[in-house]
């Protein structure tokens, strides 16, 4: 084999290796945005009348559900480009409205309002981060969210890759906590850039020396 015979060969092989590698190190694309169904509540495009239906379950940790689940709906009833709208109503409850203020990428719900709420009662934050990029991974035990290792209360955005509740499976969700000290619980809303998926709040009473832990989730209805 003459010399320059064997150069081809040895450029022909380093570039075949250096293909091979830069392949490898493509990312995987990053799947599209669902199609949205025009009817359920959208952040970024809200219309009237856009609705989501939550179910409600209450239940002890690591026990089935054994009370009649109930259902709440979130409903827009007004929008502009500075307000949204909201209506809470349930069967047997009155309604209560309240506005989300449309800054760019957050929606900002004054306290008084959201204490009223049953979805966002608990959420000592004014501002619910639509965009943002999570900056924790969660884990979760025994009905309660962790961020390595400690109850997960900060006031930051994480994430549960995957997450399964009463037989239903959700990805790529953000979730946020923030619970304020003065209320003896832990809560969590699971949402997107669109719409909320899940409140779910947690709480622990003792008697007799036992300490049982209830749980009450309101979950998107599919």
């Amino acid at each position: 084999m003459t010399y320059l015979n064997r150069y081809l060969l040895i450029l022909f092989t380093l570039l075949t290796v250096f293909t091979a590698c830069e392949k490898g190190n493509i990312s995987a694309p990053q799947d599209p945005d669902p199609v949205l169904n025009p009817e359920r509540i959208n952040f970024q495009e809200p219309v009237v009348g856009q609705f989501n239906t939550f179910e409600v379950f209450s239940y002890e940790c690591g026990q089935a559900s054994t009370n009649e689940v109930w259902e709440l709906d979130l409903t827009i009833t007004a929008s502009d480009e500075n307000a949204i709208e909201f209506t809470e109503s349930y069967e047997n409850g009155e309604d209560f409205v309240f506005e989300a203020q449309r800054k760019g990428d957050f929606l900002i719900i004054n306290a008084e309002d959201r204490q009223r709420t049953r979805l966002f009662f608990f959420y000592g934050s004014d501002t619910l981060r639509l965009q943002a990029a999570p900056v924790a991974e969660l884990s979760y035990s025994d009905c309660v969210f962790y961020e390595n290792g400690e109850k997960f209360t900060g006031d930051f955005v994480a994430s549960m890759p995957t997450f399964t509740i009463e037989g239903r499976s959700f990805l790529n969700q953000k979730v946020v906590s923030c619970v304020p000290v003065v209320l003896d619980l832990d809560g969590y809303l699971f949402y997107d850039q669109h719409g909320l998926t899940a409140s779910i709040t947690t709480s622990t009473s003792g008697f007799g020396g036992e300490e049982t832990t209830f749980t009450n989730v309101f979950l998107l209805k599919e």
